[in-house]
C-alpha cells in the first residue's frame, strides 16, 4: 500500500496559520492594569517619583530616669555549720531540724542528755556553798583576833597575819572559783537545748536520736533568712551609670510575684571570666524566696537632664540615626546612654525637622524624602 505524503510547503502553511491564531488570541487578553481595574484594587500614583516616603517623630529634650535592666539569682551570704560545744547523747530532734526544714530564732533543734550537766551543775552549787562557809570561817576567826589583839595591845594596830587578813581572802578567792564553775556547769547544761538566735532553714542535718556527739563534732548546716540575697552582674558601663550605686531601689521579679530591694554592696572587682562588676541587693522580704532562683531585675537610676528617649525604630546601624533638614536626609551620631523598653535615652541633639523611625531602603546622605510624621 502506497502511503500520500502532504507537500512541505502546505505543512510549513498550517504551522504558520496556529502560531498567527495564538498570537491574535493574546493580543485580545486584558492587560494587568485592566485585570486590577476588573478586581477592584486601586492603582498607586506615580506621582513624586525620586522622593521616598519616611516616618518621623518629633523628639524634644526632657528629664529621664536611668533604668538598668538585667538577670541575676538568689544566693545565701553565708551558710552557717552546726557544732557542740559540749559531748553527749541525743535524746530529743526537732521535726523542722530536717533538711529543708525551716525553724525559728531560739526555738529548739535537738536536745542532749542533761542529767550529767545537771549532777555537775549540782556539785559547782555544793563547792560553791563550801566556799562561803569557810569564808564565813575565816572572817569569824578574824574578828575573834583582831578583838583579842586590841585587849592586849589597846594602842597598836593589829598585824595582817594576826588578823587573819591572808586566810579571808583566800575563802573571798574561793568563793569567786566556785561560782565560776557553777556559772559554766549552768552554761553547759543551758547548752544541751541546742537553738539558734536567728529565723534560718536547714540545708543539711546528720543527727538522731540516740547518737553520741562529741564536743567539735559538726552535725549539721544551716542559713539565716536575713542572709538571703540578690546577686546581679552589671556591666562596667551600667555600673557607671547608676553610681552611686549603694542605696538604689530595685524591683526584683521572681516567678509569680515581685520583690522590692537595695542595693547594698558593690563587688570590689570584675569577674575574670565575664569582666562584669556584681551588685548585691538586699530583699525586701525574703521569706518565700529560695537559693538559686533567677529573677529578672530593674535597678532604678538618676535622672538625666536634658536627655532625649528616642524610639527604638529609630536606632539604625553603629548607633546612629537619620533626621531629615529640608526633605533631605542627614545621618547623626548622638551618644547612646541606656536602653530601656521604652526606647533609648540620648544625649540632646539637634533632630532638625524630626527623627526617621524603621529602615530606609539606599539611604545616604542628602537623599530627598517626603515625611509623614509618626
Amino acid at each position: 500500500m502506497k502511503l500520500y505524503r502532504l507537500p512541505i510547503g502546505i505543512i510549513q502553511i498550517v504551522v504558520i496559520g496556529i502560531v498567527a491564531v495564538t498570537a491574535f488570541y493574546y493580543a485580545q487578553a486584558p492587560s494587568e492594569e485592566e485585570l486590577l481595574k476588573a478586581s477592584a484594587i486601586a492603582i498607586a500614583p506615580q506621582s513624586n517619583i525620586g522622593a521616598v516616603y519616611v516616618s518621623v517623630a518629633q523628639i524634644k529634650p526632657q528629664d529621664h530616669f536611668v533604668e538598668v535592666r538585667g538577670t541575676g539569682s538568689v544566693v545565701v551570704r553565708n551558710s552557717i555549720d552546726l557544732v557542740l560545744q559540749l559531748s553527749g547523747r541525743v535524746v530529743w530532734v526537732s521535726e523542722t531540724f530536717r533538711k529543708g526544714g525551716s525553724f525559728r530564732a531560739g526555738q529548739s533543734l535537738l536536745r542532749i542528755d542533761p542529767r550529767d550537766f545537771e549532777l555537775a551543775v549540782a556539785q559547782a552549787e555544793a563547792d560553791r556553798l563550801a566556799a562561803e562557809s569557810n569564808y564565813q570561817l575565816a572572817k569569824a576567826e578574824s574578828e575573834a583576833a583582831i578583838a583579842n589583839y586590841a585587849i592586849l595591845h589597846p594602842e597598836k594596830n593589829v598585824p595582817p597575819l594576826v588578823a587573819k587578813t591572808p586566810q579571808v581572802d583566800q575563802a573571798k578567792a574561793q568563793i569567786a572559783a566556785a561560782s565560776a564553775r557553777e556559772q559554766i556547769a549552768l552554761l553547759d547544761l543551758m547548752r544541751t537545748d541546742f537553738s539558734l538566735p536567728f529565723d534560718g532553714r536547714v540545708v543539711d542535718s546528720q543527727a538522731e536520736v540516740g547518737q553520741f556527739l562529741n564536743q567539735g563534732q559538726t552535725f549539721g548546716e544551716v542559713f539565716d533568712v536575713a542572709s538571703i540575697e540578690a546577686l546581679v552582674p552589671i556591666s562596667p558601663s551600667d555600673l557607671s551609670i547608676l553610681q552611686p550605686a549603694i542605696g538604689r531601689r530595685a524591683s526584683v521579679s521572681l516567678a509569680g510575684f515581685q520583690l522590692q530591694a537595695t542595693v547594698a554592696r558593690v563587688s570590689p572587682n570584675l569577674d575574670e571570666r565575664t569582666r562584669f562588676a556584681q551588685l548585691y541587693l538586699a530583699l525586701d522580704n525574703a521569706t518565700d524566696v529560695y537559693p538559686g532562683t533567677f529573677f529578672n531585675v530593674v535597678v532604678e537610676g538618676p535622672r538625666l537632664e536634658n536627655t532625649m528617649l528616642l524610639p527604638e525604630a529609630a536606632e539604625q546601624i553603629n548607633e546612629s540615626v537619620w533626621v531629615v533638614s529640608g526633605n533631605q536626609l542627614k545621618r547623626s551620631q548622638p551618644r547612646f546612654i541606656n536602653r530601656q523598653t521604652s526606647g533609648v535615652i540620648v544625649e540632646s541633639f539637634d533632630s532638625a525637622d524630626g527623627v526617621v523611625l524603621g529602615t530606609v531602603p539606599g539611604a545616604k546622605e542628602g537623599m530627598i524624602v517626603t515625611t509623614e510624621s509618626d
